[in-house]
């Protein structure tokens, strides 16, 4: 929810004139964000008036001083703006540039383009509370310290005033500036204007520590991050320490505890500097597709192995692609099941959308196929068993998965099988599709069931039954019953041949198991087993005579 525009600019007011301390504008902000919760907020003046920081009539003459802003109320340019994001480390050059470019074809089109900081955010550079948190410090002027050498970043002192360093005491003095001010008086730079090109860095260490140790739920840092956020385009940069503490997070002592720990120094170091996501050292590229690469990685905090899903850069700039991502990512987050990859972590920094997942230490059973071939029958019912466990446990969640194939099964050195990849996962549709509208035929080409290559409405779970009775078909015969040129191809023949039943003579496994495997890839759904439950007990018989 958005502030109104007087609470911005009394907030801003207040603080760069000194009027309001910060810990004071602080705790009203605070109360406002509270009433905006229970939907009744009260504007900014009144509540600073309550306390009697302020008095009516001068909130009256604050606002009324409005329609001569300061030079920091003033619009940026969209290429200084485009220079403060690179200047942040957020995007490149690169992508300042093509979104300058998109601006011009719009206007050499006649469309009115949109701001930059829109734009960037339109094309999956940088989210928006990364934009709004970069333009909080676009009024911060770079000083440097006589003495010592220090560089510090913070607003402009108030007009007669200037800083003095903590570290040796002398004068600070604007960078462009070769002489330091005459100055009645020196001001102690404040703690939270100390080093602010690096808090940053400093609070994305700190998200990634509380995270990776379990010290603070997700909705909890989101919250945080909000807030942080909302503070910030009000003037205020407030670390996310801070702003977890204050939330009921974490506590006093916890906040002093992660403190200790200088994160201001573990972000200057090169295990920090050298991660491309923040918290995790990726080290080798596992496998890689046309919709994203996954790598091997290691918990910064934690020293724990983990893999690391990144959506290639292309894929990045379609919504739909980056859709399908985050569904996957939340999926997996939510989800807890054994025979199911577990998500642990997922975001989008400088650029990169990714999604942190347990490392299966081994290979996709499609791997597997290809370096091995066919399964002996027991192992390849065991393997197949174990996805039906995935299957039961996402249909009992009320999804369906459309995407079973070996690729999406991993399995370790110890023959644990856990299903991955949720980006096609639906909600299991409770009635028909109505009108002339017809489900979208996704997944892999000779996984995907006819009733959808049909374009049937009603599609249940007897969809996910048939697809693994192809992945049992493969691992049974060393390769896929329907094959082609191309995907279309393939499709294309299943079609126009009538859904024919795959060629069951290939299949070397005793009769019984033939006529399970039958049965879970019948082209007349109706004939298929009902439930996954059934296809467990089924397996499990066969288990117990072969």
């Amino acid at each position: 929810m958005k502030a109104p525009e007087d609470d911005f600019y009394l907030a801003r007011h207040v603080l760069d004139n000194n009027i309001v301390s910060r810990e004071a504008l602080l705790e009203c902000l605070f109360q406002l964000t509270q009433e905006r919760k229970s939907g009744s907020p009260r504007p900014l003046g009144v509540i600073l008036a309550s306390k009697g920081l302020l008095t009516e009539a001068e909130v009256s003459r604050v606002l009324s001083g409005r329609e001569r802003p300061s030079g920091s109320w003033s619009l940026l340019s969209d290429e200084k703006v485009g220079n403060l994001l690179v200047r942040s480390g957020l995007i490149t050059q690169e992508n300042v540039e093509e979104c300058l470019r998109l601006q011009q074809e719009m206007q050499v089109s006649g469309k009115a383009p949109p701001p930059l900081g829109e734009l960037v955010v339109h094309r999956g550079y940088a989210t928006e509370r990364q934009i709004l948190r970069v333009l909080a410090y676009q009024n911060k002027m770079l000083f440097a310290c006589a003495g010592c050498g220090v560089r510090v970043r913070a607003a402009p002192p108030p007009p007669g005033n200037r800083y003095r360093c903590k570290s040796c005491g002398q004068s600070l003095a604007p960078l462009e500036s070769p002489v330091p001010p005459a100055a009645p008086s020196a001001l102690p730079l404040r703690e939270t204007e100390r080093g602010e090109d690096t808090q940053f860095e400093i609070d994305r260490a700190v998200s990634a520590y509380v995270k990776q140790k379990g010290q603070v739920r997700r909705d909890q840092l989101r919250e945080a991050q909000r807030l942080q956020m909302e503070f910030s385009r009000f003037g205020l940069v407030v670390p996310l320490l801070e702003l977890l503490r204050r939330a009921g997070s974490i506590s006093w002592q916890q906040q002093r505890e992660l403190e200790q720990m200088d994160f201001a120094r573990i972000v200057q170091q090169p295990d920090w500097k050298g991660q491309t996501i923040p918290g995790y050292r990726l080290r080798a590229r596992i496998a890689s597709g046309g919709f994203a690469a996954i790598w091997t990685a290691e918990t910064l905090f934690e020293r724990r192995e983990v893999a690391v899903k990144v959506l290639h850069p292309e894929r990045a700039k379609d919504p739909r692609a980056v859709a399908r991502f985050e569904w996957e990512a939340m999926l997996l987050r939510r989800f807890n099941c054994p025979y199911i990859v577990r998500g642990i972590d997922h975001g989008f920094e400088r650029g990169q959308h990714y999604l942190v997942m347990e490392y299966v230490e081994g290979r996709s059973l499609g791997q597997l196929l290809s370096e091995t071939g066919a399964f002996p029958v027991r192992s390849a019912i065991g393997a197949a068993r174990q996805v039906a466990e995935a299957l039961r446990y996402l249909h009992a969640e009320g999804y369906l998965h459309r995407d079973v194939k070996p690729d999406n099964a991993l399995i370790d050195g110890r023959e644990r099988v856990k299903l991955c990849d949720l980006g096609f996962a639906v909600p299991i549709p409770q009635h028909a599709a109505e009108g002339p509208h017809k489900p979208t035929a996704v997944g892999t080409a000779g996984y995907i069931p006819p009733e959808v290559l049909r374009g049937e409405t009603d599609v249940k779970v007897g969809s996910d039954i048939y697809s693994l009775g192809i992945l049992l078909y493969a691992l049974l015969t060393g390769h896929e019953p329907f094959e082609g040129a191309s995907s279309e191809e393939v499709v294309t023949s299943q079609i126009e041949s009538g859904m024919p039943v795959p060629n069951l003579m290939l299949v070397d496994a005793p009769p019984v198991v033939v006529l399970f495997l039958k049965r879970l890839m019948h082209p007349d759904r109706t004939k298929r087993f009902p439930a996954v439950v059934e296809v467990l007990a089924a397996m499990d018989q066969l288990l117990t005579v072969l």
